[in-house]
C-alpha cells in the first residue's frame, strides 16, 4: 500500500452513516468466507493474547486492526483478501501503531480510574460486583457513565489514526490529531453510524432467536459466538470504509470487485 498525504476531509451528509454499513457489508458479503477466516483468526489472536497479558493485549489491537484495512484495500483493487494481511501492521509504520495501542491502552486506564472515583468504588468492587449485591445500582450506573463520556475524546482521537497511520504514512501525533478534527467535522454522520451498526446487532439477533430459543443452554451460546464472526468483520471493514469516504471521498468504494 503506498502511502499518500493526508487527505482533505469535509463534513458529509448525516445519511453517510447508514452507507458506512451498507457498504461495509456489501465488501463483506463479496468475499464473506475469506473475511469470517480473517476475523476468526483475529479474535483467535486477541483473546490468546488477553490470556496471556490481560489488558495489555490492546497494545496489539491496532496492528492487528491494519489487516481488515490492507485486505479492503486490496480487495477494492480486484485481489482476493487474505490472512496474511491480518499481519500487514507489522510492516505499515509499526512505529507508530505501537504507541497507538499505548496511548488507548492508557487513555482508557484515566476515564476507568475517574469513572470510579465519582462512584467512590474500587477497582475490586467492580471485578467482583456479580458477587456483591449490595453495591448501589447509581454508583455502577456512574462508572458507566462518566467512562463513557470521557471515552469519547478517545473515540475521537482513535477513530481513523491507524487508516492515517498506514495510508498516509502519518506520526502518531499526526493521524490523533487529523482524525480528532475529521471527527468533529462529521460527528453527526459518526452517530448515526453507531446506531446503524447497533441496529444491525439487534436485527441479526431478532433472525437467530427462534433457533436460539429452541436450542440448550450451551448451544445457545455457540450461535451467539459465531454471530459475533460477521459483525466483527463488518465493523472492522467499516474503518476502511468511513476513512475513504471522508478522506477520499471521490474514489468510491462501489468498485469493490465482484460486490
Amino acid at each position: 500500500m503506498a502511502a499518500a498525504p493526508i487527505g482533505f476531509y469535509a463534513p458529509v451528509p448525516a445519511r453517510e452513516g447508514v452507507e458506512w454499513v451498507r457498504l461495509s457489508w456489501q465488501i463483506f458479503r463479496a468475499r464473506w468466507t475469506k473475511y469470517i477466516g480473517l476475523t476468526a483468526l483475529y479474535l483467535l489472536l486477541m483473546q490468546a493474547a488477553a490470556a496471556i497479558v490481560g489488558p495489555l493485549c490492546m497494545l496489539l489491537n491496532p496492528v492487528l486492526s491494519v489487516g481488515f484495512l490492507a485486505a479492503a484495500w486490496h480487495h477494492e483493487r480486484g485481489e482476493m483478501p487474505e490472512l496474511k494481511h491480518l499481519f500487514a501492521g507489522f510492516k505499515s509504520n509499526l512505529k507508530a501503531l505501537l504507541p497507538l495501542g499505548v496511548v488507548h491502552l492508557l487513555g482508557l486506564l484515566v476515564a476507568l480510574t475517574f469513572g470510579l472515583m465519582s462512584s467512590g468504588l474500587s477497582m475490586e468492587q467492580l471485578k467482583a460486583v456479580e458477587d456483591q449485591a449490595n453495591i448501589p445500582p447509581d454508583a455502577l450506573m456512574r462508572v458507566m457513565i462518566v467512562t463513557l463520556l470521557l471515552t469519547l475524546p478517545l473515540t475521537a482521537a482513535f477513530w481513523f489514526s491507524p487508516a492515517l497511520i498506514v495510508f498516509s504514512d502519518a506520526t502518531l501525533g499526526q493521524a490523533l490529531a487529523a482524525s480528532v478534527r475529521a471527527s468533529l467535522a462529521n460527528w453527526l454522520s459518526m452517530t448515526v453510524y453507531g446506531v446503524a451498526m447497533f441496529l444491525l446487532m439487534v436485527l441479526s439477533v431478532l433472525l437467530v432467536a427462534p433457533v436460539l430459543y429452541l436450542l440448550p443452554g450451551a448451544a445457545k451460546l455457540t450461535v451467539l459466538a459465531m454471530l459475533v464472526v460477521p459483525l466483527t468483520a463488518i465493523r472492522m471493514i467499516s474503518d476502511y470504509v468511513g476513512y475513504r469516504r471522508v478522506f477520499h471521498r471521490e474514489e468510491r468504494v462501489e468498485k469493490v470487485a465482484g460486490a
